[in-house]
């Protein structure tokens, strides 16, 4: 009770989150980020089951997500063809900002356009005053382990069988985003 009651609390008093549109260059490409809509969400599936071969997410969890309008964003990256080819979504909880899911089309990967798009959703938690932003990555996955590294964030534990379908475990990682902490966490301060 208590729990669904800090949830509305935290709805009333958060705007709608919103995304500008921007061009962005990666590799060289002209790539736009721009806020998803419920028709990016069929190229959102494919690339899902492009990368991860079999998704628990499904038409219905992207559209209830995208409805969540003061809590959830998602932003897609579209090329100049007109192609989305990744997508990022962050959950927005009081001062934490949670990567819920990121995946970039297999013939994308490895040219910066994951980190680009998480650059694009770390600078959407700053403004929105978060101090931490949180996700879970497969502890197999060490190219996004080593991708989330380079941009700050930090080992946590591991959760046991967290993905259902595979029974793999997920290496949980942090970022501090307050500059204060991100110093005394880095042994600066």
């Amino acid at each position: 009770m208590w729990k669904r009651f800090r949830v509305w609390i935290d709805q009333l008093n958060t705007a709608e989150l919103a995304f500008s549109a921007r061009t962005v260059t990666v590799a060289t490409e002209q790539i736009i980020l721009r806020q998803m809509t419920a028709a990016d969400i069929g190229a959102a599936l494919d690339i899902e089951r492009d990368v991860y071969g079999d998704t628990p997410w499904d038409r219905f969890v992207f559209l209830s997500e995208l409805q969540k309008v003061r809590s959830r964003l998602y932003v897609v990256a579209v090329n100049m063809a007109g192609r989305v080819v990744g997508f990022v979504g962050t959950s927005f909880r009081g001062a934490e900002a949670h990567i819920t899911n990121l995946a970039v089309a297999s013939d994308y990967q490895h040219h910066g356009l994951g980190k680009t798009l998480l650059e694009a959703m770390i600078g959407v938690a700053r403004a929105h005053n978060d101090t931490r932003m949180t996700l879970e990555v497969r502890t197999d996955n060490t190219n996004a382990q080593q991708l989330y590294r380079s941009l700050g964030f930090r080992d946590g534990h591991i959760k046991r069988n967290y993905y259902a379908s595979t029974h793999q475990d997920a290496l949980d990682m942090r970022l501090e985003l307050s500059p204060a902490r991100a110093e005394m966490e880095n042994g600066k301060a």
